[in-house]
């Protein structure tokens, strides 16, 4: 990942370079004309980086997405695990379920989301189809690239005011 930061920066900088040496050329041979010509390009990969910084404030170090999740269940017995995983996904076959056992407890997750609040409306719509109690925890998520471009429009439209 670091590599491809390195990459796109030398990319920009040897384009930039390159632009520049055509401009002061033809700056020497007459003094009251510049002209600069810049390839579409170089503002695609400007903007590019620019997006790829802003989504890296929700990232971890390997690259995975710092989010949240609810807790759905965490229990001993397998077999309830099983059923309560099955309910959840009948009422919700939207979202996605996590099942991990770890030693003596199975636990169940649901969800993958970006932003707390929305973990929390997910928390409440399940609240009305079964009675335990949901919490929403901190956790690596999976977003498709529908909930990264909702994201970064989120980001890019904090950011201009």
């Amino acid at each position: 990942m670091q590599f491809r930061y390195h990459f796109l920066t030398i990319i920009l900088m040897a384009s930039s370079l390159s632009l520049l040496l055509p401009a002061t050329a033809q700056a020497q041979e007459d003094s009251t004309l510049v002209t600069l010509s810049v390839d579409p390009r170089v503002h695609w990969l400007a903007k590019k980086q620019s997006q790829i910084n802003k989504l890296s404030a929700y990232k971890n170090s390997a690259g995975q997405y710092k989010g949240y999740r609810v807790m759905i269940l965490n229990t001993n017995n397998r077999d309830q695990a099983y059923k309560m995983r099955a309910d959840v996904l009948r009422y919700f076959p939207d979202k996605q379920v996590y099942m991990a056992y770890q030693a003596p407890y199975f636990k169940l997750k649901a969800g993958d989301f970006a932003k707390r609040e929305e973990a929390e409306k997910f928390r409440k719509e399940l609240s009305k189809y079964f009675k335990e109690s949901f919490f929403v925890i901190s956790d690596i998520v999976k977003l498709s690239a529908e909930d990264e471009a909702k994201l970064l429009a989120e980001i890019e439209g904090q950011q201009q005011y």
